[in-house]
C-alpha cells in the first residue's frame, strides 16, 4: 500500500509541476548549441566518398538551426578553406547554409576567416558564384529588430561598416573573375525591393547600388539604369493629383487642431504652386507615403549626381563628360518615352545646372531628336516639349540659348509650312499628319509667353523676335493656333499683340466659330499634342532643395500689357471643342497666365 502511495504521490508531484517543468525545459532549449564535428575535413571526405552521409548532414542542421558558437565557427571555416578542392557541386547546400548565416554581426576574426574561404571557393569552383553573389545582394537588405533607422537622409555608420565586408567580397570576385558584372547586375536587379519593403529597406538598396560604383565605375551605365529604372516605376505609381490633395488635408487637419481662429481655409487650392514651393522654409517630410518613398530616393540620386561632378564644391570637367553620357543613355531609354512621368526627369534638369554648357548640350541633343524625321512621332513631340519646359524653367540658361533655340524652330516650321504649301487643299482631313508640326508651334509659343520679358530686353533681342516671321507662321493654312492648347495660345497673343509681333485675335476668334466635322477624326489627336510640361514645379520637399535655387516659379506676366493697350476685344466661345473661352482682354489673358498657365503648366488637369 505505501509503495502505490509513494507512485501515486510521484505522479501527483509531476502533473503538478508540469507547467513549470515544461516552461523551464522551453528556455533552456533556446540557449542549446549543439557542437560540430572536430574533424571537418574528414566529415567531408567521407560525404565525397560515400561512406557518411548522416554526420555531414547533421553538421548541415546544426549550422541552419543552432546557435554555433564563435570558435567552433571559425574553427569551422578554417577547416574548410583547407579542403576547399573538394567542395564541388555536391556541397551546394553547404555553401548556402554559410552564405545565410549573419555573418557581418559577428566578431572581426569570424569575418576575416569567411572572407578568406568565400574568396577561394568562387577562385577554385566557380559553379558557386551565381550562389555567392545572390547572398552578397540579399545581405544589402537589412530587415532585423536592430535595423539602423535614417536621420536626416544620412545612412547609418552601423549600416556602413556591416555593408563594407560584403563589398569586399564582390570587389574581389569583380577583379578575379570575367564577366563576373554581368551575374552582379542579374542578380541586383532581381532583388530590388518592392515598395512593400519599405522606406528603409529601399535607402539601403539604393545606398549598396552607389558604394559599387565607386570600387567598379565601369559599372555605372547599368547600376544608373536600374535605379532610374525603378525609380521611373514609382514615379509614375504616384499622381501628383494625391500628393497634392493628401498634404493639403493633412495640413489643414493639422491646422484644424492646432488653431482658434474661426478661418480653416489655409490652404486654398488655386493658390500658385510656384507660390507655395518658394514660401515653404520648414522642407518637412512629405506626407503621402509613396510621395516620401520617392522623395527619399530622388535625395539620394541628385546626392550621387552632384557628389560625382564636383571636387571640393568645383565641378569636375571629365566627370561631368563621363557621367553625361551614362545619364543620356539612361534618359532616352526610360524616362523619354515614359508618359506623364513628374519627378525622375529633374535629374536632368539638375544636372544641366552645374555648367550652362551642360543644358545647351542637352537642348541641342534634344532637338535632334525633334528634327529627326526616322523617329517616332511621339518620341519627337515629348523630346520638343523637353525643350520649351527646361528653356522657360531654369534659370542657368543662357538667354542666347533661348534665343537661338527660337530661331531655330522658326526656320524648321517655316520649312515645313513651305514643303506642305502644295498640298494643303484638304489640310483638315486628316491633321494628325502634321502632330509634329503642331507640338513645334506650341513649344515655341509657350517659350515665348513664359519667358518673353527675358528675351526682349534689347532692341536687338526684339530685331531677333520680329526675324521670326509670326505673322507667317498663325496665318499659315495648317492653322495651329486651333490645334494647340487654350492657355498657351492666350497667353502667347497676349505678348505678340504687345509687342506687334503678330495679330492672332481674327484666327482665333474664327476657329472658336469654325464648325467644321472634324472631331471626330481629331478626337486621339487632340489626347496626342496634350503635351505634358515635364519640368513644372516640384513637389517633393526634401529632395527638391536642390532644384529650388535653380527653378523659375515666375510666370513672368504680362502685368503692363493692359495698361499699354487702348483696344480690348472680347470674344466668346462657340466651339464645344475647346474646353475654355478665349479671352482677348488682357487682363483676363495675364490673370489665366498667372493662374492655369505657369503656377501649374496647362497640360496638368487635376
Amino acid at each position: 500500500m505505501s509503495v502505490v502511495s509513494s507512485r501515486i504521490s510521484s505522479v501527483s508531484s509531476i502533473l503538478k509541476g508540469s507547467g513549470v517543468r515544461a516552461s523551464a525545459l522551453l528556455s533552456s532549449q533556446k540557449k542549446i548549441c549543439f557542437k560540430l564535428p572536430d574533424d571537418i575535413t574528414s566529415v567531408i571526405t567521407n560525404y565525397e566518398n560515400g561512406s557518411d552521409h548522416q554526420t555531414y548532414g547533421d553538421m548541415i542542421c546544426i549550422l541552419r538551426d543552432s546557435n554555433v558558437k564563435d570558435l567552433e565557427l571559425v574553427n569551422l571555416l578554417k577547416s574548410l578553406k583547407e579542403c576547399v578542392l573538394l567542395m564541388g557541386p555536391k556541397h551546394k547546400l553547404l555553401v548556402e547554409v554559410l552564405l545565410n548565416l549573419n555573418w557581418t554581426s559577428r566578431s572581426a576574426e569570424i569575418i576575416d576567416n569567411f572572407e578568406r574561404f568565400f574568396k577561394d571557393l568562387v577562385c577554385v569552383h566557380i559553379l558557386h558564384l551565381p550562389l555567392v553573389i545572390e547572398k552578397l545582394v540579399k545581405q544589402f537588405k537589412i530587415v532585423d529588430d536592430e535595423t539602423p533607422l535614417w536621420t536626416d537622409g544620412k545612412c547609418p555608420e552601423s549600416y556602413k561598416n556591416r555593408m563594407e565586408h560584403v563589398h569586399n567580397l564582390i570587389r574581389y570576385i569583380l577583379k578575379i573573375i570575367p564577366m563576373s558584372n554581368n551575374q552582379l547586375i542579374e542578380s541586383l536587379r532581381n532583388f530590388y525591393p518592392y515598395v512593400s519593403e519599405g522606406l528603409v529597406v529601399t535607402q539601403q538598396y539604393v545606398f549598396a547600388l552607389f558604394q559599387i560604383i565607386d570600387y567598379a565605375p565601369f559599372m555605372r551605365k547599368d547600376i544608373l539604369f536600374l535605379i532610374i529604372n525603378r525609380f521611373v516605376l514609382l514615379d509614375t505609381s504616384v499622381k501628383l493629383s494625391e500628393i497634392q490633395k493628401y498634404d493639403d488635408e493633412n495640413n489643414e487637419n493639422d491646422y484644424n487642431e492646432n488653431s482658434d481662429e474661426e478661418n480653416e481655409e489655409v490652404f486654398q487650392m488655386d493658390e500658385s504652386m510656384g507660390e507655395s514651393n518658394t514660401k515653404c522654409s520648414n522642407y518637412s517630410e512629405m506626407n503621402y507615403p509613396g510621395a516620401k518613398m520617392l522623395d527619399m530616393c530622388m535625395e539620394q540620386l541628385l546626392a550621387y549626381v552632384y557628389d560625382c561632378c564636383h571636387v571640393d564644391g568645383q565641378v569636375h570637367v571629365d566627370s561631368l563628360r563621363s557621367i553625361y553620357n551614362d545619364l543620356i543613355h539612361a534618359f532616352e531609354k526610360i524616362i523619354l518615352p515614359t508618359d506623364k512621368s513628374s519627378h525622375i526627369q529633374f535629374v536632368m534638369f539638375y544636372f544641366c545646372s552645374f555648367k550652362p554648357a551642360v543644358a545647351e548640350t542637352f537642348t541641342k541633343w534634344l532637338w535632334e531628336i525633334v528634327s529627326n524625321p526616322n523617329k517616332a512621332p511621339i518620341i519627337r513631340q515629348i523630346a520638343v516639349s523637353y525643350i520649351s519646359s527646361l528653356l522657360a524653367r531654369a534659370k542657368f540658361i543662357p538667354v542666347v540659348v533661348i534665343q537661338n533655340t527660337l530661331v531655330e524652330m522658326s526656320a524648321w516650321i517655316h520649312s515645313y509650312i513651305s514643303s506642305q504649301e502644295m498640298s494643303l487643299e484638304c489640310v483638315n482631313s486628316d491633321v494628325r499628319v502634321h502632330t509634329v508640326f503642331y507640338s513645334v508651334c506650341q513649344a515655341m509659343f509657350y517659350l515665348l509667353a513664359f519667358r518673353h520679358k527675358d528675351i526682349i530686353d534689347t532692341k536687338k533681342s526684339l530685331l531677333i523676335l520680329q526675324g521670326l516671321n509670326l505673322n507667317k507662321i498663325v496665318n499659315c493654312k495648317l492653322n495651329p493656333l486651333k490645334f494647340c492648347q487654350t492657355a498657351v495660345i492666350q497667353n502667347f497673343a497676349a505678348v505678340t499683340r504687345n509687342y506687334q509681333l503678330a495679330y492672332c485675335y481674327p484666327i482665333i476668334e474664327r476657329n472658336s466659330r469654325s464648325n467644321l466635322p472634324i472631331i471626330h477624326t481629331t478626337t486621339h489627336f487632340v489626347n496626342w499634342l496634350d503635351m505634358f510640361f515635364p519640368f513644372d514645379p516640384y513637389l517633393l520637399t526634401i529632395s527638391g532643395q536642390r532644384i529650388e535655387p535653380f527653378y523659375n516659379f515666375s510666370s513672368n506676366a504680362l502685368h503692363n500689357i493692359a495698361e499699354s493697350t487702348s483696344d480690348k476685344e472680347k470674344i466668346e466661345e462657340e466651339d464645344d471643342f475647346m474646353e475654355d473661352s478665349f479671352i482677348t482682354n488682357d487682363v483676363e489673358a495675364n490673370r489665366t497666365l498667372e493662374q492655369s498657365s505657369y503656377g501649374t503648366s496647362p497640360s496638368f488637369m487635376y
